[in-house]
């Protein structure tokens, strides 16, 4: 045997593999790194992120509100209406463009970009498909109208009730990316506890006002 059939013998051993960002993650970064420095648009963003489906977007809205005061309503109203559009089976995103057109502030938005990209990153290692009944056409159907009813909740000014109904929202919003019925889950439990928090809060916060008013 010669030289040259031995290494023609020999297994061709196996090229690098060069580990790729996922691709929500990536759009996010891309549109992050497009804009930094200057105002951008609701609308550019959907623009941007359009291919990426409802779910993107709505964690792209609804997931900074859980670390960033006072945007939940420049951020909480175009998950309203996205949760209600995936409720109807609409396939196409649509916002009108009073809302299009609502500026964030360049800080804002890298704030908005990062932690986005950075809860994206550490989903996407961790999402697989499973619990299929949860994501089906029927079960996103509810989950779009549940996603609303969340999201309206989100934009009442309660000091902490932005946090569970934002990681809720972003949690269902990965189940119906990644088709991942138990995280969609996890996100629904935790926006029913937002909104209980948010409804308790309110109820004590009313009493007390009564209360008050009884004293004068």
């Amino acid at each position: 045997m010669t030289l040259e059939d031995t290494k023609a013998s020999q297994p061709l051993l196996p090229a690098t593999i060069v580990e790729e960002r996922p691709a929500t993650s990536q759009a996010v970064r891309d549109l992050a790194e497009r804009t930094r420095g200057r105002p951008v648009t609701v609308g550019e963003v959907l623009d941007a992120l359009e291919d990426g489906g409802f779910g993107v977007l709505m964690i792209l809205f609804a997931l900074p509100n859980a670390v960033i005061p006072g945007i939940s309503f420049i951020l909480g109203a175009p998950v309203v209406l996205l949760g209600l559009q995936l409720a109807s089976g609409r396939k196409k995103v649509w916002l009108p463009q009073v809302m299009r057109r609502q500026v964030i502030p360049p800080a804002i938005f890298e704030a908005v970009a990062d932690r986005a990209e950075r809860f994206l990153i550490w989903i996407e290692k961790r999402a697989r498909p499973r619990w299929n009944v949860v994501v089906s056409d029927g079960g996103e159907r509810l989950l779009g109208l549940y996603i609303a009813i969340v999201a309206a909740f989100l934009m009442l000014p309660m000091p902490f009730g932005n946090i569970l109904p934002a990681f809720g929202i972003a949690f269902m919003s990965v189940g119906i990316i990644e088709k991942d019925g138990k995280a969609a889950s996890l996100g629904a439990a935790l926006g029913f506890l937002g909104v209980l928090y948010l409804v308790l809060a309110f109820a004590v916060g009313v009493q007390a006002l009564k209360a008050v008013i009884g004293m004068l």
